[in-house]
């Protein structure tokens, strides 16, 4: 890992969270999907996943880091909105400092109201990582805060 540190040119870091937020385009019926992470642990996890050292936003990034990168987040988040499973499409990602940041974006849909959200991004990897989740339907706006133990949860539109 040390290796894998000193490569990517990130410095390690105590502490384990992402900042997800779904924003709501009420124009478009879609939900616009932004994800920061450390690039430090995301290079981590898709290691342990694929035995492959991604190395992502540095000149040295694998070529398949963002295919690697797309399967990884499609699969460890989800969302249905009034009961039904929404699909995401990888946009691409870009970096910032000291995080990488990465974009999704939903098929359309209705007027959600209910939302239950799926978030288990780095937490097979860091059992004290937290995913905090910020979603944003006009003005409303709600949080939840994620983790290893409670990967999921419910939110209606409005409370």
């Amino acid at each position: 890992m040390a290796t894998l540190i000193l490569c990517s040119g990130w410095m390690p870091h105590k502490f384990f969270v992402s900042l997800t937020e779904f924003r709501y385009n009420s124009q478009t019926e879609r939900f616009e999907v932004s994800i920061r992470m450390f690039p430090d642990d995301l290079d981590r996890a898709l290691l342990e996943r694929t035995g492959i050292q991604t190395q992502l936003s540095t000149e040295f990034e694998h070529e398949k880091a963002d295919s690697i990168l797309k399967t990884y987040l499609l699969e460890s988040f989800s969302l249905q909105a009034d009961g039904n499973l929404i699909a995401f499409s990888y946009l691409g990602k870009e970096s910032e400092s000291d995080a990488v940041w990465c974009y999704l974006e939903s098929t359309p849909v209705s007027g959600p109201r209910s939302l239950y959200i799926r978030h288990e991004l780095l937490t097979e990897i860091f059992p004290d990582q937290v995913n905090i989740v910020q979603v944003y339907i006009d003005t409303w706006n709600k949080g939840l805060l994620l983790n290893r133990n409670q990967s999921s949860g419910k939110l209606t539109v409005g409370e």
